[in-house]
């Protein structure tokens, strides 16, 4: 029982030097503020939102915004329906976050379990499994996704689903070397002569060594996937009316993009800064992860 602690305590002490390493690096702090303030944004929607976002009033269709000569008082003009951009961004980013943080966490998992079993047991299950992978990458995801909302009809549940099970093979083909060779040092080994059973290996000390790159992969890969399913939006495999994201709202502002530009623009300059903000994160997670390819080493001796 004595070892469960030190184990304990080195996990949390590993994680707070991370957590450091990212905030006192400009992008990683940068990166935790915009992050920090979208999910403010996106759990307080209904406080900030100045009107109702699923409110048509026809007789204000595709009036530009307020400082522009609009005189509905809307902030970022109105869609082809009449409905307030502004407020429609503000509580579509909760929906576009939270499929993004879903299906990442979700991807990330199955690709971790099936990276450790793929570099584990590299002999059988590590060949089919990364045969698999080569297969999965020939395959145009777009092709998949029009079959499958042809089959089932389209839905955010099965969207979700589609792109968590779509993923793995990136985790997995990160990890796989690293799992092979973490599985031959010498603690490992240790470990095996003392009686571990593989679960427990793979769990209590491989797990660990390739949590870095999985991490990396996962803060990066949030505001890819927000980008898949505003791409599958506008190809009507989305979120589907009455529910809207940025993606949706995207899909939706196509059709009217010359008389309404806001109705696009603004929409995807929310994209762009939930892209930019996991994108900056997963940066600065990397430098925190290995010190040296980051400036932090130049600037800290104790890093490198």
């Amino acid at each position: 029982m004595a070892p469960a602690p030190a184990t304990a305590d080195r996990s949390i002490s590993r994680g707070r030097e991370i957590a450091g390493r990212v905030w006192s690096a400009p992008m990683g702090r940068l990166s935790a503020l915009m992050i920090a303030a979208l999910v403010l944004v996106a759990c307080f929607a209904e406080l900030i939102a100045t009107h109702d976002p699923t409110l048509q009033v026809l007789q204000r269709t595709n009036e530009p915004p307020s400082w522009l000569g609009g005189e509905g008082g809307h902030l970022l003009g109105t869609d082809s329906l009449g409905r307030d951009v502004f407020s429609r961004i503000i509580v579509g980013l909760r929906l576009s976050l939270l499929i993004g943080f879903l299906t990442a966490s979700a991807t990330a998992v199955i690709g971790l379990a099936l990276g450790l079993l793929a570099g584990y047991y590299e002999r059988f299950v590590g060949g089919f499994l990364m045969r698999m992978a080569d297969i999965q990458f020939a395959v145009p995801f777009a092709a998949v996704g029009i079959a499958l909302a042809a089959f089932a009809g389209p839905s955010i549940v099965l969207l979700m689903a589609v792109l968590a099970f779509w993923g793995w093979t990136n985790y997995a083909r990160t990890i796989v070397s690293l799992v092979q060779r973490t599985k031959r040092l010498d603690f490992v080994t240790a470990a095996h002569t003392t009686g571990a059973s593989p679960a427990r290996v793979l769990v209590r000390h491989i797990t660990p060594n390739v949590l870095g790159p999985v991490i990396i992969l996962w803060s990066t890969s949030v505001g890819t996937l927000i980008l898949v399913e505003s791409s599958l939006s506008l190809l009507g495999l989305g979120v589907q009316p009455p529910g809207f994201s940025l993606g949706s709202m995207l899909a939706d502002a196509q059709k009217t993009l010359r008389l309404a530009w806001w109705a696009a623009v603004f929409p995807g300059v929310g994209i762009t800064l939930v892209v930019i903000a996991f994108n900056l994160l997963g940066d600065a997670l990397r430098d925190a992860f290995n010190p040296s390819l980051g400036s932090l080493a130049d600037n800290d001796p104790d890093l490198t």
